[in-house]
């Protein structure tokens, strides 16, 4: 039996798959595109599944946590787009960013500083909940520095179901209790002067 060479059956396949080409919907490009390592594959369609939303979250939180901060960087480096940006008033609050700027500008800006950064000791999942292409996470977090106060947080990802990156990320967490706990002074209102 004779084979054709791989060079003769691209030859003979090419033509027939870009007449095919206009045929070829979304979820087969979908299908086609790399992934994250480990992320479940969808074959119903382009829009997140409860399980690809959960893995996204539990990647991300990952690099926020895992102790091993080279660990962190390489899936951050996998899990971040390269068209990635993050705004978060409450970061910028903390680090003496411009209030209503983006926070990380790209994704070597996110991975460095992150991975960077000391682990945090204990970030529990609250709530995942998600649309098409949105993912919202709340979450609290408990034992941070001097441990005085939880903060709890949500981010909403901007995500390519297909490939399970994250493209942007929306932030917004008690920034007052984080920046006490990690040593910051802050006075509550005298008790009476503000609205209940």
């Amino acid at each position: 039996m004779h084979l054709p060479s791989a060079t003769s059956f691209l030859a003979l396949a090419i033509p027939t798959l870009a007449s095919a080409s206009s045929t070829i919907d979304r979820r087969t490009i979908c299908l086609l595109k790399p992934k994250v390592a480990g992320y479940p594959v969808s074959i119903l369609g382009v829009c997140l599944e409860d399980k690809q939303a959960d893995f996204i979250v539990e990647k991300f939180r990952s690099i926020l946590t895992n102790p091993d901060r080279k660990a962190a960087k390489k899936t951050a480096e996998e899990l971040i787009a390269d068209v990635y940006v993050e705004e978060s008033d409450s970061i910028n609050i903390l680090a003496g960013y411009t209030l209503g700027g983006p926070s990380f500008t790209s994704k070597k800006n996110f991975v460095d500083g992150v991975a960077g950064a000391p682990a945090i000791p204990s970030m529990k999942t609250l709530e995942v909940f998600h649309s098409c292409n949105k993912i919202s996470w709340r979450w609290n977090v408990e034992g941070l520095a001097r441990n005085i106060y939880p903060v709890k947080g949500i981010n909403t990802f901007l995500v390519d179901a297909c490939t399970g990156q994250i493209k942007a990320t929306y932030i917004e967490f008690s920034s007052i209790a984080w920046g006490v706990d990690i040593g910051w002074t802050c006075a509550p209102p005298a008790a009476g002067s503000g609205s209940q």
